[in-house]
């Protein structure tokens, strides 16, 4: 016979019976936060997956996964958030959580929606521009995908379980009082931070890869959201968003780069036959909204989407390889770069933060060579701040909506009918020569145009698109301009003056991609996404040319001054931009990081430090006197 077992097996016997009780009696409990931690970790990998997806309505999990790159430092971050879950009793911990996780698929759906649009995450910067989501509800909730879903549909399954199980609820012994509830959540933060923190140290601090560190604000943002997560990249923005309450400060060493690099643009080649074609001319720069270069020449059920742009070609310069190279600014970063020949800084509107910075730009130039310089917006001065930054880089005057009658309003503001009858006779009857900086409105997405204002007949697979309101609205403009154009040419204006147009950004491509892909019968030629804006040059009786020198929004100020006769020592050391019309070079740099045109790989790692030598400058007004 065996045998009784020991009092002190039985004991021991207890005690681990009594250990593996508590720890599933634990689990048990704590259910709702090891499933929320779970789902918030499903949705940075979902939320991931959208940024390395060429489709950002595609859910990649494979990819989402595989592109966080410190997966420890990902579940720190959400670990620092379910914290707090601690510090509500009972209860309360349970809809905390679930608060908690309402508040992070918020943030991430949204992220999602400005991925697909701009291709990075929001950024705290952002939130000082909240005034300019007034207009533009519209354009935000036709970003959204049904696919976004997937970061709310468990919240309400979660809320129902909640609510049914409420009475069945019971507090953890562990958890009840305030101070094991305090020590919890201190435990839990600390033990998170500390992980977020040698990490840090470990990859940022005693690394030598630039590219791998966690925390670094790169050309590229997908490199800071990979690294950090999409919880990690918040938290570092916030960061930088209080550092740059700082002043700024530059080296002589890096002052020195920074000339060293604008300088060693240079090409020092013989002038050719462009150099100063247009000396004396008045200059009228149309920058218009969403107009991608793809509708040029293009045609739909036999009618011409941009017929007066089309007409214009006949005595124009045509660049049919420009590209838009805005960044968060999105429109007022054309606007910089067109008068200042500066990138935009990487984070946030350069016009929202940094108005004052001085630049030696355009109209300050023009105006040394005698002319007259107006900004002419049909929107609020307030609307991207537009009006303080472009008083400051030099218009004697600008003209917003204030001095319109808004006696027709389209989507976001006055019409582009209206606005360019309203302001011909000032343009008409100024001084000259001149120098004319003008904005349309209308085309913007998205895209839906009053019936009385579409002017193609579309069959219904195509006009029910946003495809199809898009060439509703750029056909509009487009005869918008040709109107008023005429009434210029009538007065004698044209005569005497060059018309530059050229579009804001891409738009119905950035933003609607994806649905451009699944209309059918599909047309090969608006499938093309590859951020072209067409820039063309238009004088009347000029022999049209088409170059097809790859540029982008940086090189039009040193273009336009080269072919007005402006002598280069004017511009050459403060311009980031080239000669479009008198280049051996043939690239753009985009927003992003990413080059188009003919550019070798050793060539591009010097260039692209031009965007972070952008953002000194910028910050530390480099070019003041």
């Amino acid at each position: 016979m065996l045998g009784k077992p020991s009092y002190g097996i039985v004991i021991a016997n207890r005690r681990s019976f009594g250990r593996k009780t508590r720890i599933v009696d634990y689990l048990t409990q704590e259910w709702m936060s090891i499933l929320t931690l779970a789902i918030l970790l499903f949705k940075s990998i979902v939320l991931m997956g959208f940024v390395y997806s060429e489709d950002k309505s595609i859910i990649d999990i494979v990819r989402g996964f595989s592109n966080i790159r410190y997966m420890p430092v990902c579940v720190a971050f959400l670990l620092v958030i379910l914290s707090f879950n601690f510090l509500a009793k009972g209860k309360g911990r349970l809809w905390l959580l679930l608060i908690l996780n309402f508040l992070c698929s918020f943030l991430f759906a949204f992220d999602a929606v400005y991925l697909r649009a701009n291709g990075n995450f929001l950024s705290t910067q952002l939130l000082r521009q909240t005034g300019n989501v007034n207009n533009i509800w519209g354009s935000i909730f036709a970003m959204f995908r049904p696919c976004d879903i997937v970061f709310f549909i468990d919240i309400p399954i979660l809320a129902v379980i909640l609510i049914i199980t409420r009475k069945m609820f019971y507090s953890s012994p562990l958890f009840t009082s305030l101070k094991t509830r305090l020590i919890a959540f201190a435990s839990l933060f600390t033990l998170s931070l500390a992980i977020i923190v040698g990490s840090y140290i470990a990859i940022d601090v005693y690394g030598n890869n630039k590219y791998g560190y966690i925390f670094h604000t790169y050309w590229k943002p997908e490199a800071t959201i990979c690294n950090a997560s999409p919880l990690g990249y918040h938290a570092y923005d916030c960061y930088v968003f209080f550092a740059d309450f700082k002043p700024y400060e530059i080296s002589e060493k890096d002052r020195t780069e920074i000339q060293k690099w604008i300088d060693g643009k240079k090409e020092n080649l013989p002038d050719n036959n462009f150099k100063g074609m247009y000396k004396g001319k008045n200059l009228l720069v149309l920058q218009v909204e969403s107009l991608e270069n793809f509708v040029i020449g293009q045609s739909v059920n036999g009618q011409e989407i941009t017929p007066t742009l089309n007409k214009l070609l006949k005595n124009s310069i045509y660049f049919d390889n420009y590209y838009t190279q805005v960044n968060e600014g999105t429109s007022s970063d054309a606007d910089l770069m067109t008068n200042t020949s500066v990138f935009p800084v990487r984070k946030g509107s350069t016009f929202f933060r940094f108005p004052y910075t001085e630049y030696n730009s355009l109209p300050k130039i023009m105006e040394k060579y005698g002319y007259s310089t107006k900004a002419i917006h049909p929107d609020d001065g307030a609307y991207w701040n537009w009006k303080e930054a472009l008083t400051n880089i030099g218009f004697q005057q600008c003209i917003d909506a204030k001095s319109f009658k808004m006696d027709e309003i389209i989507f976001m503001g006055l019409s582009d009918g209206s606005y360019f009858r309203q302001i011909k006779d000032t343009i008409i009857n100024q001084k000259q020569p001149f120098y004319n900086f003008m904005i349309t409105l209308t085309s913007h997405s998205p895209f839906e145009m009053p019936k009385e204002h579409q002017n193609l007949k579309l069959d219904d697979s195509l006009n029910d698109t946003r495809l199809g309101g898009y060439f509703q609205s750029i056909n509009y403009t487009d005869r918008c301009i040709g109107s008023f154009l005429d009434e210029l040419d009538k007065a004698g204006i044209l005569d005497n003056t060059v018309v530059v147009i050229y579009g804001d950004h891409d738009s119905v491509h950035k933003y609607f991609d994806d649905q451009i892909k699944d209309i059918q019968p599909s047309q090969s030629w608006w499938l093309e996404n590859d951020k072209k804006i067409p820039l063309i040059i238009y004088e009347k009786g000029q022999i049209p040319q088409v170059i097809h020198t790859t540029g982008g929004q940086i090189d039009l100020m040193p273009t336009l001054l080269y072919s007005f006769g402006i002598d280069k020592n004017e511009y050459e050391s403060t311009v980031f931009g080239r000669n479009l019309l008198n280049t051996q070079q043939d690239y753009v740099l985009l927003a992003n990081g990413e080059f188009r045109g003919n550019i070798d790989k050793a060539k591009q790692s010097e260039l692209l430090n031009g965007l972070e030598y952008a953002d000194m400058v910028i910050k530390t007004n480099f070019f003041k006197k």
